[in-house]
Order: structure tokens, then C-alpha cells, then sequence
């Protein structure tokens, strides 16, 4: 992927035309979408936010005329621009901006939460809505095919839908941000990227906030508002935990098969998410980081 950022670099131009054919590319391959956030993550941070937003209103007006085109609707490009193009650009702004992973990783977690929110807002019950959207959209191909799924099943699937789709979003935010600084560290600054993120640590506002959703999770179980968001919360903690885990193999001179197993486990077992996350959120206290370093004096 370096010998792409290389040529985006090599002026706006360049950038705007990968960006578009990217784009396009997305109508048809959904993941072509994190090579098209990465390239306006790059150009925001190395050229700046109006540079940046060139490149992301060009390539988001490409995708929507083209799911227009093709598919007779604007929506499956508000979408893409969604899921791909807009939140990327915000957190690469706040990210040159402040120069902070962390407030980058907490502005994802603010877009992310407010979005859970305003859809709580909107639908009201949303286990309904998915039910609705599940029994007019999904049933017939389901049954179609011969599929069969337990009503006990699906209706505690529908409870979780909006949690799990809110945090892959911060998930998939800001692993493209990281990668947007990974091609940026690669191509100006090496190694950079690794001492940024080995620091990745979100403040204690957030850690505070994220105890008293747990608490009022435990005082209102049945609030889906405080799980949705319990959610985003545990994904963002989640990188803070992927972080020690990286700064810890570094700094105790430990082999890659400890981070190849603890992908391993993160991609087999969801379990790891809420380990990682409890770890993060433990560190935004007790920053074991720092008395690593001491130990190693």
C-alpha cells in the first residue's frame, strides 16, 4: 500500500483522481471504502483540512452519482460517505489539529455516540424498527432460501444490532485513521507511527463517563440506550488495550507470535474485546506504560 500513498503525495491531483476511482470502485466492492478514507486521512494530515475536504467531496459526489445511476438511489451513497468518508475526515482534522491519537480516537467515540443517540431519537423502540426491517427486507430472501431462524434467537439478535453496528463503526473509523498515519509516519517519519500509538491514551473524562454508563447498565439493565453506548465505549477502550499489548511485546522485547495470538483470539473470541477494553480502561488510572519503564530502569 506504500507505493500508493506514495503517488496521492504527489500532489492533490494525483490524490483526488485515486480517490475517485476508489470510490467508484466501492459501488460494487464495499471495502474499496477504506482505501478511499485512508486517502483523505493522508491528504488532511499531511496537507490540511481544506485539501482534505477536496478530496472527500469529490470522491462522496462521485459515489453518489453513481448508486444514483446505477442502483436509482441516493441512499446507498449517504451511506459510503457515512461509513467511509465523512467521520474519517473529522478525526484526521482533530488529529492534525491536536496531533493526539487519543483525541482523534475520542472524537470517533463522540460521532459515534451522538449517532446512537439521535437513532434512539428517531426510531424510538429499536428492536421494533430492525424487526420491521428484518421482516420486510430480509424474510423473504430468508425464507426463499430455507433458512431458518429461532424467534428467541432473532429478538435477542435485534436488541445487540445497534450496538454491534455502532461499534464497528468506531472500529472501522479509526483503523482507517491509523492506517491514514501509518502511510504518513512510512513516507516522512518513521517510526513515528509506532511511538504514537505505543502512547495511545484516552483521558480520564472519558474513563469516568464510560464507569458511570456501566454503573447506570446495572441499575437500568434493560435500557438498550446504555448498552448502545456501553458499546462505543468498549471499542474505543478496546485500541488503548491493543496499544499496552504492542508497547509491552516492544518494550520487554517479547516475540510478534504474542500479538499474533492475541489477534487470533480478538478475531475468534468477541470476549477479547471486553478483556482489551477493561484494560484500557484500567490504564487510563493506573498507566502501566509508564510503570513498565520504571521496572526496566
Amino acid at each position: 500500500m506504500i507505493p500508493v500513498a506514495n503517488f496521492i503525495m504527489k500532489g492533490p491531483f494525483q490524490a483526488i483522481i485515486l480517490a475517485t476511482v476508489f470510490s467508484a470502485l466501492t459501488v460494487w466492492l464495499a471495502p474499496f471504502g477504506i482505501v478511499v478514507g485512508a486517502i483523505i486521512a493522508l491528504i488532511t494530515l499531511k496537507m490540511g483540512a481544506t485539501e482534505g475536504f477536496k478530496v472527500f467531496a469529490i470522491a462522496g459526489v462521485t459515489n453518489l452519482v453513481l448508486t444514483s445511476l446505477l442502483l436509482g438511489s441516493f441512499l446507498p451513497g449517504l451511506i459510503s460517505i457515512a461509513e467511509y468518508m465523512l467521520p474519517i475526515w473529522v478525526a484526521s482534522v482533530v488529529l492534525r489539529n491536536s496531533d493526539s491519537l487519543a483525541l482523534s480516537l475520542k472524537s470517533i467515540l463522540l460521532m459515534a455516540g451522538a449517532g446512537v443517540a439521535a437513532f434512539h431519537l428517531f426510531v424510538g423502540d429499536t428492536v421494533v424498527w430492525w424487526k420491521q426491517l428484518y421482516e420486510n427486507k430480509f424474510l423473504p430472501l430468508l425464507q426463499n432460501s430455507g433458512f431458518d431462524f429461532s424467534a428467541f434467537a432473532l429478538n435477542d439478535l435485534l436488541a445487540m444490532i445497534t450496538m454491534l453496528l455502532a461499534m464497528l463503526m468506531v472500529i472501522l473509523w479509526f483503523s482507517i485513521v491509523l492506517l491514514g498515519r501509518y502511510w504518513q509516519g512510512a513516507l516522512y517519519n518513521a517510526g513515528q507511527f509506532q511511538e504514537d500509538f505505543y502512547q495511545l491514551r484516552l483521558s480520564k473524562g472519558v474513563g469516568y463517563f464510560a464507569v458511570g454508563i456501566s454503573l447506570l447498565g446495572l441499575i437500568l439493565p434493560n435500557t438498550l440506550l446504555l448498552q448502545d453506548l456501553s458499546g462505543v465505549l468498549m471499542a474505543g477502550l478496546m485500541f488503548q488495550g491493543i496499544a499496552i499489548a504492542h508497547h509491552t511485546v516492544s518494550i520487554k522485547s517479547l516475540g510478534r507470535g504474542w500479538l499474533i495470538g492475541l489477534y487470533f483470539l480478538l478475531f475468534v473470541f468477541p470476549q477479547t474485546v471486553l478483556i482489551l477494553a477493561i484494560i484500557g480502561l484500567l490504564d487510563i488510572w493506573m498507566n502501566f506504560r509508564s510503570r513498565w519503564k520504571q521496572d526496566l530502569k
